[in-house]
C-alpha cells in the first residue's frame, strides 16, 4: 500500500547546521560488547567517555564539544522540562497500578514518553516502519565515521527536541541503518540521556511461530514493503536499568500493521502480542491510522482493545466511539477543538463534546500533534473488568 508509510509517526525531517571538525587518527579496538553498548550510548548522548581512551581523546575535540553543547541545549530547552512537567502532572492522575508490559504502537524510536508515563514496566514493546538498524559500537569506529554518525544523529533529533514527536515525512532520508541514527542508536541515545545504563543490545526477530528468535544475517535484507516468505519480523532487544533498580527490557520491531499486511505477511505478530499480554498501551502522534475506514488498521486496533487493561492516548489513537462505556472508564484531560489541519478529516465531534464537558483541565505539557502550550489532549481508558 503506497500511502501507508507517510501515515506513520516516525522520525524528524528538520535539519540543523553543523560545524564539522574531523578529529582524525583514532584507532579503536573492540572491548566487551555489552560494556561497549553503554559506552556508545553515553558517548552519542554527549557525555564523552572516561572508559575508552580513544573516545576520551575524541571528546576533547572542538567538534565533539560543540556537538555535546547542542545536545544539552536542545534537551534542556524543551524536552527535559516537558518530561518533568508530564511526570509532575501524572503523579496525580496515574492509575494505582499498571501491567508489567507496555505496548507503544507506531512509536518509532520514542522510548522517552513510555518511560515517563510508565517507568516501572518490565517490558516495552514498540513497533513502526523504521528499520531497527545496527547496534552501534563507537569503540570500533574511525573518527571520520563517528563524526558523520553524530551529524546524522542530530538531523534525526531536531523535531522531537522541539515538539515531542517524530515527523514521518522524510524519515527514510534521516534514519540510517549502519550508524548512530538508526532506530537502535536513537533508542540507546534516549535511554542514556534519561539516566539509564544500557546493559545490552542485540538484534532479534519474531519467527513464524510467534516466538522471539535469534537474529539471522538474512534479517538485514527484510523491509516492510517486501516481507519475506519466512514471515520473520526483524527487531532489536535492549536491556537497561536505572541506578539501584532491576533491569528492564524493550523490544522494537519493524513491520506494517495495515490489515492486509498482517493477514498476508505477518500473521504471527498479533499472536506474539497476545502471548505478552495483558498490557498497558500508550499511543501518541499515531497519524490517526486506527480511524481509517479505507486503509484499514482494524486488526491492530482490535488487538489493542482486547489485550489492554489500560490505554493512554491523544486523539490520534483509537477513536472515542470504540471505547464503549460498558467496557471502559474513560477520563478526559486537556483541550480538544479538532485535529491539526493535516488531519482535519479526523475530527471527532463526540470527543469535542466530552472534552468540553468532562476535561480535568488544561495540560501543562506538550503531547501529540497539538504541541503548543495549552492545546494538547490526553485520554485515559481503564477496562472496567480490571476493577471488578
Amino acid at each position: 500500500m503506497k500511502t501507508s508509510k507517510v501515515l506513520y509517526a516516525g522520525a524528524a525531517i528538520l535539519t540543523c547546521t553543523l560545524i564539522i571538525v574531523l578529529y582524525s587518527g583514532i584507532g579503536i579496538s573492540a572491548a566487551d560488547s555489552s560494556k561497549n553498548t553503554d559506552i556508545t550510548a553515553k558517548f552519542i548522548a554527549g557525555m564523552g567517555s572516561s572508559e575508552n581512551p580513544a573516545l576520551s581523546r575524541y571528546a576533547q575535540s572542538s567538534y565533539y564539544r560543540n556537538y555535546a553543547s547542542r545536545i544539552k541545549s536542545g534537551w534542556d530547552r524543551f524536552q527535559k522540562p516537558n518530561m518533568e512537567k508530564i511526570a509532575s502532572w501524572w503523579s496525580s492522575h496515574a492509575p494505582d497500578s499498571y501491567n508489567s508490559t507496555v505496548l507503544y504502537p507506531f512509536s518509532g524510536p520514542d522510548i522517552m514518553n513510555a518511560l515517563t508515563f510508565f517507568p516501572d514496566a518490565k517490558l516495552y514493546i514498540m513497533f513502526g516502519l523504521e528499520s531497527p538498524g545496527t547496534v552501534p559500537d563507537a569503540t570500533s569506529m574511525p573518527a571520520r565515521s563517528i563524526t558523520r554518525g553524530l551529524n546524522n544523529l542530530q538531523k534525526s533529533l531536531n523535531t522531537i527536541f522541539h515538539v515531542n514527536f517524530f515527523r514521518t515525512k522524510g524519515m527514510a532520508k534521516n534514519l540510517g541503518n549502519k550508524s548512530f541514527n538508526g532506530t537502535t542508536g536513537l533508542l540507546m541515545f534516549f535511554l542514556s540521556l534519561n539516566g539509564y545504563e544500557v546493559l545490552d543490545a542485540k538484534k532479534i526477530a519474531i519467527d513464524s511461530r510467534s516466538r522471539i528468535a535469534s537474529w539471522k544475517a538474512s534479517d538485514d535484507r527484510i523491509n516492510w514493503q517486501n516481507p519475506p516468505a519466512s514471515r520473520r519480523i526483524p527487531g532489536v532487544e535492549i536491556v537497561f536499568r536505572r541506578k539501584g533498580k532491576e533491569p528492564q527490557k524493550l523490544r522494537y520491531f519493524m513491520l506494517n500493521v495495515i490489515d492486509y499486511a498482517l493477514a498476508n505477511h505477518s500473521p504471527n505478530f498479533i499472536p506474539y502480542l497476545e502471548k505478552e499480554g495483558p498490557f498497558t498501551t500508550i499511543i501518541k502522534s499515531a497519524s490517526y491510522l486506527m480511524h481509517n475506514d479505507t486503509v484499514k488498521f482494524t486488526r491492530i486496533r482490535s488487538a489493542i482493545l482486547s489485550n489492554s487493561d489500560y490505554v493512554l492516548q491523544d486523539d490520534s489513537g483509537i477513536p472515542l466511539r470504540y471505547l464503549k462505556k460498558d467496557n471502559w472508564k474513560v477520563t478526559f484531560h486537556g483541550f480538544y477543538n479538532g485535529p491539526i489541519p493535516l488531519f482535519s478529516h479526523r475530527m471527532q465531534k463526540d470527543l469535542k463534546a466530552a472534552m468540553e464537558k468532562y476535561s480535568t483541565g488544561i495540560l501543562p505539557f506538550s503531547y501529540g500533534y497539538d504541541y503548543r502550550e495549552n492545546e494538547s489532549n490526553l485520554i485515559t481508558a481503564e477496562k472496567k473488568s480490571r476493577t471488578r
